[in-house]
């Protein structure tokens, strides 16, 4: 297990971890159900950096800590994916064009659009919250939506149709068995429902949702997935279990 979270951490961020690890494909693939514990673990790092920041500053100046963070240690790896795919997917081309434009290193209009919607929605639903959480709730808040980066992925590797690049990174979690995505969704249903009770898993449901939706709507586009495609819903899953909790929560108190 520990040479999977080395290998997580060394590809998902930009921390240095000076650690080999024999064979990385075959385990990247075979240890897959780890990939939600190293989100929680990568979460509470990131959470105690937002704990810290609530006794220095106000609670919205707080989350913008915790947004920036995560693009720090992340480099934006999933933030790049889903510019690059608003700029695919809106240029309303045929999917060989689509993915030319995705692989294009230059962000275009709506990729641009893309990135501030998502930070608008994201501080927008981050300060509402706040109204109804204590801070410790806030700060498990945090960890699991950096969790859940993983558990948007994660479900989306089953039965995967890839038809990206043969050579590219994503094509190393095609054949991932249906018990290892299980496992890891059953880790962050549990840690999600230790945390926010019902609400938490209502919230992880409506997740579970949009994923089967996305799933099949680039799957309709494109005839299967990208590593841009499957990065860019990481990115989207912790924001909308965010709009989804937030919502439940002014509903229900």
């Amino acid at each position: 297990m520990w040479q999977a979270l080395v290998l997580f951490g060394q590809f998902f961020t930009k921390i240095n971890i000076p650690i080999v690890i024999d064979n990385p494909v075959d385990k990247f693939r075979t240890k897959i159900q780890y990939i939600t514990l190293f989100g929680l673990l990568l979460g509470l790092l990131e959470a105690l950096f937002f704990w810290g920041l609530t006794f220095i500053y106000p609670l919205w100046l707080a989350w913008i800590g915790y947004w920036i963070l995560d693009g720090i240690i992340t480099g934006g790896f999933h933030l790049d994916a889903l510019s690059d795919t608003a700029d695919g997917l809106f240029s309303s081309r045929a999917p060989d064009q689509i993915f030319k434009i995705m692989k294009d290193s230059r962000i275009g209009t709506m990729g641009s659009l893309a990135l501030i919607y998502y930070y608008l929605v994201a501080l927008g639903a981050s300060i509402t919250i706040c109204r109804y959480l204590s801070v410790i709730k806030l700060v498990m808040l945090t960890a699991i939506l950096t969790m859940l980066t993983k558990t948007g992925l994660s479900l989306l590797f089953y039965q995967m149709k890839y038809v990206g690049n043969k050579q590219g990174l994503a094509s190393i979690w095609l054949n991932v068995r249906n018990w290892q995505i299980i496992f890891a969704q059953l880790f962050s249903a549990i840690v999600i429902f230790v945390a926010f009770n019902w609400q938490g898993i209502v919230s992880y449901f409506f997740m579970v949702i949009c994923a089967y939706s996305y799933r099949k709507y680039i799957i309709h586009i494109l005839g299967g997935f990208s590593g841009d495609t499957l990065g860019a819903f990481a990115s989207l899953a912790p924001v909308l279990f965010l709009l989804f909790l937030t919502a439940i929560l002014r509903i229900t108190q």
